[in-house]
C-alpha cells in the first residue's frame, strides 16, 4: 500500500495538471465569446437608439443578461468536477476605456456625417458642383502658380509704366498697350475672384475665413482696376475741360494701384524664408509703437529743456534775433529743438554742431555734457533696448507661427526619411527588400550606422537588441516600411505620451502578477488539501472531509 501512495499521487497530479489546463482553455474561449456578444449588442444597442427606436431582437434581453450572469458567476459547466469554483484570473471588463473611446469616435463620426449630409441636402446641385469644381481649381498648384505670378508681373507693370512716363514725360504715348495690360490683368484677378468666392461661399469668403482681410484686399483691388480703366476710356473719349475736371475725382481711385502692389506680400506664404521674415517684421510692430511712444517721451523731455535754456538766454540779452543761426536753427523753437534731437540719435545730423552751439549760453558747458549724456543714454541704452526687444518679438513671432512650424515638420520628416532609405539601401546588399540579423550585424559597427543611429538619438547595447525595436511583426526580418517608420517613432528622447504608455501597461501587467500570484496561492492551498486527503487516505484511516476533497477533484 506504501508503495504504491507515490504513483497514485502522481497521477492525480497528472490529472490535476490536465483539467486544470482544459478547464481554463474552456473558460478563456468562453469569456472571449461573452465579450463579443455582449460588445456586438452594445454596438446594436447604440446604432439603434441614434435611429430612434430599438427593435425586440436588437440587443440582449434582460432574461438573456440575466442567465449569462449567472453562468459567470456559478459557473455551471465547472460545477461537475468539483463543489467550489476554480480561482481564475481577473479578465479585462468587456467594455473597457478603449471600446467606449471607440464607441465615442464612431458617434461622433456619425453625427459630423449626418450634418455634412444635411448640408449637402440643402444645397442645390448645380452650385454643388460648381463648388466642387471651383474648389478644385483654386486648390491646385498650377492656379497658385499662376495668380501668384500675375501679381509679381502685374507689380512689376506697374513700376515699368510710371517708368515710361516719367522719362518720356508724353502721358499719351503707349496708353493703348498698358491699357489692354490692364485689362488683362482686371480679367485675370476678377476670375480670382469669383473662382474663391464659389469656392468658399459668400459668408466664409467674406468673414469666416482665415484670410478674410486679404479677400477685401482682393475685392477692393478688382473694384478699382474697373472703375480706373472705366475712367481712362471716358477720358480718352471725352476730353473737353468740365470732364476732365469731373474725372479728377474718380482718378483718385487710382489709389487701388498701390493696393496692387501691396497684393505682393500674399505671395510671400510661398518662399519659406521670405515668410519668416515678413511674419517676423509684422510681429514687432506692436513692440514698435510703444518704443516709438518711449523714444518721443524721453526727446520731449530733453527738448524741453534745450528750448527753455535758448528762450532764457534771449530772454537775459534782450535780443529777438540771435546772431547764432546753428543755436536758433537747432534749439529756437520746441519743433526745432525736437527734430535735432532725433536727428542726432538717427545719424540725420552731425551731433557736435548743435553740442557747440550750447557752449555759447550762458553755463554752456553744463548744458554741452547734458546733450553729451542724451547721446550716450539714447546711443548706448534706448536703442539698444529696443533692438533687443524687436529680436525677442520677432524670434517668438516665428516660433508662434503654426503655418511654418508644420512646414518644417513635414520638411524634416521628408528628409529623415530619404536618409533612412539609403541607409537600408546600404544594409540589404542583395536588394531584396529584407534585411535579416546577419546583415543588420554585419553592418551594426559601420561608423556610417553608428552615426545615424547617434543622430536620431537612438541608442542600443547591441545589434540584436536594436533589430527586435525596428521588427514590428515580428517575422524576424525588417522590410523598407518597418525600418522607416520604427526609425521616425524612435527618433529622439522619449515623449510623455510614450512614458504614460508605458507606465499604464506596467500597471496593468502589475494587476495581472498579482491575479495570477493570487491564483497560484489557492491552486497551492487545494493541493496541499488534496496531499493531505491522500496521505490518510494512504494510511487506511477514514476522514469524511478529506474523502470528500479526494472525491471530488476526482
Amino acid at each position: 500500500m506504501e508503495e504504491a501512495t507515490p504513483k497514485v499521487i502522481a497521477h492525480v497530479d497528472e490529472v490535476l495538471q490536465s483539467h486544470q489546463v482544459e478547464l481554463l482553455e474552456r473558460l478563456e474561449l468562453w469569456l472571449q465569446a461573452l465579450d463579443a456578444r455582449l460588445l456586438e449588442n452594445r454596438n446594436t444597442q447604440v446604432h439603434w437608439q441614434r435611429a430612434g427606436g430599438m427593435p425586440e431582437d436588437a440587443s440582449l434581453s434582460s432574461k438573456e443578461l440575466g442567465r449569462v450572469t449567472s453562468v459567470a458567476s456559478e459557473g455551471s459547466f465547472l460545477g461537475k468536477r468539483r463543489r467550489s469554483p476554480l480561482p481564475r484570473v481577473q479578465h479585462t471588463p468587456s467594455l473597457n476605456s478603449y471600446d467606449k473611446a471607440r464607441l465615442a469616435h464612431s458617434r461622433v463620426v456619425e453625427e459630423a456625417e449626418k450634418k455634412n449630409m444635411q448640408l449637402r441636402e440643402s444645397r442645390s446641385a448645380s452650385l454643388h458642383v460648381c463648388q466642387h469644381y471651383a474648389q478644385a481649381i483654386v486648390d491646385s498648384k498650377f492656379c497658385t502658380f499662376l495668380f501668384g505670378f500675375a501679381v509679381l508681373t502685374n507689380s512689376l507693370l506697374l513700376g515699368i509704366h510710371l517708368e515710361w512716363q516719367a522719362v518720356t514725360r508724353d502721358f499719351s504715348s503707349g496708353i493703348e498697350f498698358f491699357t489692354t495690360l490692364h485689362t488683362m490683368y482686371s480679367l485675370l484677378f476678377t476670375l480670382e475672384v469669383c473662382l474663391r468666392l464659389t469656392a468658399d461661399g459668400c459668408r466664409k469668403y467674406v468673414w469666416k475665413s482665415s484670410d478674410w482681410a486679404w479677400n477685401w484686399l482682393d475685392i477692393f483691388v478688382v473694384m478699382s482696376s474697373w472703375v480706373e480703366l472705366a475712367s481712362e476710356l471716358l477720358n480718352n473719349r471725352h476730353s473737353s475741360t468740365s470732364t476732365n475736371s469731373n474725372l479728377r475725382i474718380l482718378r483718385l481711385l487710382r489709389v487701388g494701384k498701390l493696393v496692387r502692389v501691396v497684393r505682393v506680400f500674399r505671395v510671400v506664404k510661398f518662399f519659406r524664408s521670405l515668410r519668416t521674415l515678413v511674419q517676423s517684421l509684422m510681429a514687432t510692430m506692436k513692440s514698435l509703437f510703444w518704443a516709438m511712444i518711449l523714444l518721443a517721451l524721453i526727446i520731449y523731455i530733453f527738448s524741453i529743456l534745450f528750448t527753455d535754456a535758448v528762450i532764457d538766454y534771449v530772454r537775459e540779452t534782450g535780443v529777438v534775433e540771435m546772431n547764432d543761426t546753428v543755436l536758433e536753427q537747432s534749439f529756437g523753437t520746441l519743433y526745432e529743438s525736437y527734430l535735432t534731437l532725433f536727428r542726432s540719435i538717427s545719424n540725420g545730423v552731425t551731433w557736435g554742431e548743435p553740442a557747440n552751439a550750447l557752449s555759447k549760453i550762458p553755463e554752456g558747458n553744463i548744458w554741452v555734457q547734458l546733450f553729451h549724456f542724451y547721446i550716450a543714454f539714447c546711443s548706448f541704452a534706448v536703442l539698444n533696448v529696443m533692438t533687443g526687444v524687436f529680436c525677442n518679438s520677432a524670434i517668438k513671432a516665428a516660433e508662434r507661427d503654426h503655418e511654418m512650424l508644420v512646414m518644417s515638420l513635414v520638411q524634416s520628416r521628408i528628409e529623415l526619411k530619404g536618409q533612412v532609405a539609403n541607409l537600408f539601401q546600404r544594409i540589404d546588399e542583395r536588394g531584396l527588400g529584407q534585411v535579416t540579423i546577419e546583415d543588420f550585424e554585419k553592418h551594426f559597427d559601420d561608423d556610417a550606422v553608428i552615426a545615424f543611429f547617434e543622430s536620431l538619438e537612438v541608442g542600443a547595447m547591441d545589434a540584436w537588441t536594436l533589430f527586435m525595436s525596428l521588427d514590428v511583426d515580428g517575422d524576424h526580418t525588417i522590410s523598407v516600411e518597418e525600418f522607416t517608420e520604427r526609425c521616425l517613432k524612435l527618433h529622439g528622447p522619449a515623449r510623455s505620451a510614450d512614458l504614460y504608455a508605458l507606465r499604464h501597461l506596467s500597471d496593468k501587467h502589475s494587476k495581472q502578477l498579482d491575479h495570477i500570484e493570487d491564483f497560484q496561492k489557492r491552486c497551492n492551498k487545494r493541493l496541499d488539501q488534496l496531499s493531505r486527503a491522500m496521505s490518510v487516505h494512504a494510511k487506511g484511516v477514514d476522514d469524511d472531509e478529506d474523502t470528500e476533497v479526494l472525491k471530488n477533484w476526482l
